[in-house]
């Protein structure tokens, strides 16, 4: 059997008549199971706060948007090149490159969302937080507004109704540790 790197669409489309539509890397791969092929759309989870949510909630994505790794035996490729989705021309990855590359990195793919499951399971707030210890903020309202700050971690004391951010920020010649609203910074790039 030969690995398969394809081309497939971003759109939602459905995988199979009446199903639920789902992003096109995912609906090539259900179908690719489907004829009993493997085939692997790596899914990448992020912590991220939307809209006015004071908490970083899961949200899975592609890792490769548009590319999808399949194993297909020969006598199954007209089939699979047919599914839905998936552009007919696929590349061949050779066995080297499958041992050198590709499966490397599937299984860190596989590792960083065993760690983003652990994190779902056991509810850990502070662990879904979308900013890393150092990440650069700014600070978009209350009384630190138009400041830069550092994020450091989230933290919430008794009498706080919701999780607040603790960041370094720069004050009269020197750092010092600010609690912020999550809602009143975003992430400076």
């Amino acid at each position: 059997m030969t690995w398969y790197l394809g081309i497939t669409t971003t759109r939602h489309i459905a995988p199979s008549p009446g199903a639920d539509k789902e992003r096109g890397e995912f609906a090539v791969e259900r179908q690719l199971r489907a004829l009993g092929l493997e085939a692997v759309a790596p899914r990448r989870i992020e912590f991220k706060r939307q809209g006015k949510k004071r908490y970083a909630e899961p949200v899975t994505s592609a890792y490769l948007p548009g590319y999808i790794f399949a194993e297909i035996p020969a006598a199954m490729f007209t089939k699979a090149i047919q599914c839905r989705g998936l552009s007919p021309s696929l590349m061949a990855v050779s066995p080297q490159e499958v041992r050198r590359h590709v499966q490397p990195f599937l299984s860190k793919v596989e590792q960083e969302n065993a760690e983003a499951q652990r994190i779902i399971d056991s509810r850990d707030r502070a662990a879904m937080c979308q900013f890393e210890p150092g990440a650069a903020l700014e600070v978009l309202a209350g009384p630190f507004m138009d400041r830069a700050a550092n994020f450091v971690r989230m933290v919430q004391a008794a009498h706080d109704l919701h999780p607040m951010i603790e960041a370094e920020a720069e004050m009269f010649g020197r750092s010092v540790k600010v609690r912020i609203d999550p809602l009143d910074v975003k992430g400076v790039a």
